[in-house]
């Protein structure tokens, strides 16, 4: 994983924008606001979208992209202080020597490689292998079909001291390799390597990019210990980083809107294959910040569905308090009418608990009666709620200190409630489950808000740029002088927002669309013009010449992308070309590591150089036809009902404008695919002469 894709999937572009003193309103699934790049206060035209990670302004600017280019605008700044800014938020530490760098990502390249070839070793041995049986029958023992073993690439280790150790030092690993990927083990007093896993049901543990990063392996034995052996702590394995089967998960959760956070592998499996899709597993007794950082990408309602035992229970209460930490800075929490915990604000996380039956847990209920697994989710309880019960568990009567110990976990979150009538509901309900007067609990709440001082970064609890929540506003947020009011289903005219516009889709949620070819079209193009440096002139030769702009920054979303289109401009102009490795080796870590990415992927315009910058420029209007098309998806639910439009509003001239380009794109692709034709059948019958 780059630097980069590192620390945009640890921040929120939603948090930075915000964080720059930009107003947002949560609009349908995404957010608007006033741009904070021109000035406008009639209509709000700055939109960010969460499941993409983008922002875009559909007013004067009509410019958009990621976390990066928002904080180089906003603040003017180049790249490379961007770059060290938003990962000294992230936590990311950046290195800076390039040499070493490339010597990393070669290893980590060749331990991923490794992994991945373990992962198919063991996946193979299952299948085929006769000592494996064991295995296939544990397999059948617990229901999990073909295409599910398949999914998550299962498999069985050897229940021998070195047989993958054999197996892989025959394939040109070293024992250092194997060593430092967690497959062999060292004797801490003879110092001997052996298999890490043997005579173990071996289950793939995959990153968010979907690459093996370590196993978790199960005893086959009924009396063996430990039931499972997960991989030890390495380069690439953190178990407090990585959360098992958010990679193919992620989709699924933001289809639901809702992720299930599971105890064991075998839970999220079995769910999986009975079509619960958003189902996930920590990695851990206890969730952790960044796991929760993670989670919060893809859906802002958790359910923690985790077995009843008292071990569980008190994991469970553990996940529930940094679960609050984490996603509580500068929120508001709040309780609802039905008692559901909303934490509002700009992560609007709403935490809920499921208690599952006596002597159940996921994978056995769902196997038994899958109908009941939607039923239990839906009777998810707030976490104030489950708090309560769960800390007042066991206590006895006349427990005194028992009684002050659970009512100092539980009145930090009721303390924290804005509404009065049910913060004393609340109040009310910790009395009687106490056995503790009212009054009491009200005066040892006082104490703790008199008591409570602003966490800093020496308790490690909340990073620097949020030392101070924002005073909360009574009434609609400003911007400027104007009150904010943000795009919904026939709003009317007050004079201070936007006019009553035509009706959104259902429930005034704006519908988007996910581009699906422009990111491949836009890598292809810049790793073809990489490589062959005088595409790029070419190119802008023949959108000029039928009318189009150059290729520009414009045409990226991705600030790196950007940044390789100006190095590609300078590498036709030099006279002796580097090759990409020796780029690589002058470029910033964060950019060299884009360039590889970009050589990773298979070209898709094929090798006939002669029509590469026909070829090139076509998938250059085609990207930008997509781009428009999602664009216009949006703007056109905010357009008046009826027609009627107004010259003198952003967004309807914004709308305007770009059907207007989509006519200019679309013919200049009709010409340029006529050209192309005509080139093709003059080469053809050029051929058939000769």
């Amino acid at each position: 994983m780059t630097d980069t894709q590192e620390i945009k999937n640890r921040l929120d572009l939603v948090d930075v924008v915000q964080d720059y003193g930009v107003q947002l309103r949560k609009s349908g699934r995404n957010y608007a606001g006033f741009c904070p790049f021109h000035a406008n206060t009639r209509t709000p035209a700055f939109y960010v979208f969460p499941e993409s990670q983008t922002w875009r302004c559909f007013g004067a600017c009509a410019e958009g992209g990621d976390v990066f280019s928002f904080v180089m605008k906003k603040n003017g700044w180049d790249f490379r202080e961007t770059l060290v800014d938003l990962a000294r938020r992230a936590g990311v530490t950046l290195e800076e020597t390039r040499p070493k760098d490339a010597a990393r990502e070669a290893i980590e390249d060749r331990q991923v490689a490794l992994l991945d070839a373990a992962s198919n070793y063991y996946h193979q041995l299952l299948l085929h292998a006769p000592q494996a049986e064991a295995a296939r029958r544990y397999v059948s023992d617990r229901g999990l079909n073909d295409d599910t073993v398949n999914a998550f690439r299962l498999g069985f280790a050897f229940d021998s001291w070195d047989a993958a150790k054999t197996h892989f030092t025959g394939q040109g690993y070293s024992e250092e390799e194997l060593l430092a990927v967690g497959l062999l083990t060292e004797h801490e007093e003879r110092h001997t390597r052996y298999d890490r896993f043997r005579g173990r049901f071996m289950i793939p543990i995959r990153d968010l990019d979907g690459r093996v990063v370590g196993f978790g392996a199960r005893t086959l034995d009924p009396d063996g210990i430990p039931k499972y052996l997960n991989s030890p702590q390495t380069a690439l394995f953190d178990k407090g980083h990585l959360i098992f089967n958010l990679d193919m998960a992620r989709r699924h959760i933001r289809d639901a809107r809702e992720v299930v956070l599971v105890e064991g592998y075998l839970d999220v499996m079995t769910a999986w294959q009975h079509g619960f899709r958003n189902v996930v597993a920590q990695m851990g007794t206890a969730l952790t910040e960044t796991q929760l950082r993670l989670l919060q990408k893809h859906s802002k309602r958790f359910v923690l569905a985790l077995d009843p035992d008292a071990a569980g229970a008190k994991a469970t209460l553990r996940s529930l308090q940094l679960a609050r930490e984490t996603l509580d800075r500068e929120l508001d929490v709040r309780f609802d009418a039905r008692g559901l915990v909303q934490l509002e604000g700009r992560l609007r996380a709403d935490i809920r608990v499921v208690t599952l039956p006596e002597g159940q847990d996921p994978d056995k209920l769902i196997r038994n009666d899958p109908a009941a697994w939607p039923r239990l989710l839906a009777e998810a309880r707030p976490v104030v709620d489950y708090v309560i019960e769960v800390v007042a568990a066991g206590l006895e009567p006349g427990d005194a200190k028992g009684k002050s110990v659970a009512a100092t976990q539980v009145l930090p979150l009721i303390n924290d409630i804005a509404d009065p009538v049910e913060r004393d509901h609340y109040f009310t309900k910790l009395g009687k489950t106490l056995g503790i007067d009212v009054a009491a609990l009200r005066q040892a709440a006082e104490k703790q808000k008199k008591d409570r001082r602003p966490r800093t970064t020496s308790g490690g609890s909340r990073p620097p740029y949020h030392e101070q929540p924002p005073p909360i506003q009574d009434g609609p947020p400003q911007v400027g002088d104007q009150p904010f009011v943000p795009p919904e289903p026939d709003v009317p005219p007050d004079g201070t927002g936007i006019p009553a516009r035509g009706t959104l889709n259902s429930g005034g949620k704006i519908a988007t669309r996910r581009l699906r070819h422009s990111p491949r079209l836009e890598e292809n193009f810049l790793r073809q013009c990489l490589e062959h440096p005088g595409a790029l002139p070419a190119v802008n030769y023949l959108l000029t010449r039928h009318k189009q702009q150059e290729v520009s920054a414009a045409d990226f979303v991705r600030v790196e992308d950007k940044i390789i289109l100006d190095i590609i401009s300078d590498r036709t102009t030099t006279p002796s070309v580097a090759t990409i490795d020796e780029l690589c080796d002058s470029l910033d870590s964060a950019i060299a590591q884009r360039v590889r990415a970009l050589f990773e992927k298979p070209s898709t315009l094929g090798n006939k150089l002669d029509r590469l910058p026909d070829s090139l420029a076509l998938s250059v209007l085609d990207w930008r036809l997509e781009k428009i098309r999602e664009q216009n998806s949006i703007l056109k639910q905010f357009l008046p009902a009826g027609g009627r439009f107004d010259s003198k509003d952003e967004l309807t001239q914004s709308y305007l404008d770009q059907v207007q380009e989509m006519k200019r794109i679309n013919h200049a692709r009709d010409a340029m695919s006529a050209t192309g034709r005509r080139r093709a059948e003059e080469g053809l019958s050029g051929r058939k002469t000769r």
